[in-house]
């Protein structure tokens, strides 16, 4: 309770400091104008088409891609909280909700496939199957899979480009992850490609078991930020999966997208993609801010019975204002506004959580799969534009459902 009163007190004089501030501001609006994509129907349609995995229309190398990641046991892997395959789809999945290319989500599809500095789940062999990776992607992206699974990605990333802020000019040398002898070229696009798709796979797999596992309860400890990984303060006893609350991993995927932002590629006629989250890569959301808004929403998840309705909605609407960048909160508070009878704040909230939603593409909390989160959402969202209200019956809110 202190832990939380003391949460509660910062989020507080946080709140009253970024009302202050016209550059932090909250206003829904304004965050609904910086986080949607470019390219509008574009998304749309691949939100629609992933959701019914619908993978031959996304990209026609997609069934004999996943036909073969079955055949070699994806499927039967263990990966943080779900199995390798879905792993590698959720990454997928991301990297075109983002705008990525076919070519760049096959490298998110396969990122590991020869095995990495990061696991070990080599499904194939690159001393003998990278003609059979390069038949099942096309050369472009079993060039890039290769190099991502040569050189030290947490070095490249969280040591490298992370600290200096920047995609060099010219690109990266490297250390080979496996031959002392040999270096690695890395390209500024190549470098762009790494920084965006080590978005998508940190958003797609991390939880609070790992903040536990690796820094304790004190949250200090992390894999992710560069200089405090102290092997005294691993937890590797921890038991999976834990509480499986949200982990504390938005804030560095913020600091990922803003050194990705960096990029510029030398022909002026391409592309420069960002990702749409936090703002197109212009804002960095704090660990001290994401924390304090972790605290407030789990607070209500494990003790709404102990709570009034008032106080979830204020601690609810304080979290999702230190954190404007998860839609489960919005998802939330759209539900206890319709609980309220106030349909115009419950369709506002959800609204602005289908927007996060199309924006990510994966969840944050991720006790529940993003499907579930999404159809949910939708639920909350028709019966607060069509007035529906609340049933009081609780076999009428079990088959609550939706046919769009």
């Amino acid at each position: 309770m202190k832990r939380l009163a003391i949460v509660l007190f910062l989020a507080l004089l946080i709140c009253i400091a970024l009302s202050d501030e016209e550059s932090q501001t909250c206003d829904s609006e304004i965050l609904a104008t910086s986080c949607t994509p470019e390219d509008g129907n574009q998304s749309h349609d691949i939100f629609e088409l992933i959701l019914a995995e619908e993978y031959e229309t996304i990209d026609p190398y997609l069934p004999n891609c996943i036909k073969e990641l079955k055949k070699r046991g994806a499927h039967r892997c263990w990966h943080k909280h779900s199995t390798f395959l879905d792993h590698l789809l959720g990454v997928h999945n991301i990297l075109r909700f983002w705008g990525e290319s076919e070519v760049v989500a096959r490298v998110g599809l396969f990122h590991s496939a020869y095995s990495n500095s990061y696991v070990n789940l080599a499904l194939f062999d690159p001393s003998k199957d990278r003609n059979i990776m390069k038949e099942l992607i096309g050369p472009e992206a079993e060039e890039i899979v290769h190099l991502f699974c040569i050189v030290d990605r947490q070095k490249v990333v969280v040591e490298t480009l992370l600290v200096q802020g920047v995609i060099p000019m010219q690109g990266l040398h490297v250390p080979h992850l496996r031959n002392e002898d040999e270096t690695v070229y890395l390209s500024p696009e190549i470098l762009r490609i790494l920084l965006v798709f080590t978005m998508a796979d940190v958003a797609d797999q991390y939880f609070e078991w790992q903040d536990v596992l690796f820094g304790g309860s004190d949250k200090i400890n992390s894999m992710l930020v560069p200089g405090t990984d102290n092997i005294s303060k691993h937890q590797s006893k921890s038991i999976w999966p834990g509480r499986s609350s949200p982990g504390i991993w938005m804030s560095y995927v913020s600091q990922l997208g803003m050194v990705a932002s960096t990029y510029n590629p030398k022909d002026s006629n391409l592309d420069r993609k960002i990702p749409p989250v936090f703002g197109n890569c212009t804002q960095i959301l704090s660990r001290e801010l994401e924390i304090a808004a972790i605290e407030l929403y789990w607070n209500v998840v494990t003790n709404e019975a102990h709570q009034s309705d008032e106080d979830i909605i204020d601690k609810l609407q304080m979290a999702v204002t230190l954190h404007p960048y998860f839609f489960e909160g919005h998802v939330m508070l759209a539900q206890k506004y319709l609980h309220a009878n106030d349909n115009i704040l419950a369709l506002k909230s959800a609204e602005k959580a289908l927007e996060l939603i199309k924006t990510w593409g994966t969840s944050y909390d991720k006790r529940m799969a993003f499907g579930a989160w999404v159809s949910w959402t939708r639920v909350m969202h028709q019966r607060a534009s069509k007035e529906l209200g609340w049933p009081s019956s609780s076999w009428d809110v079990n088959n609550f459902g939706l046919v769009l």
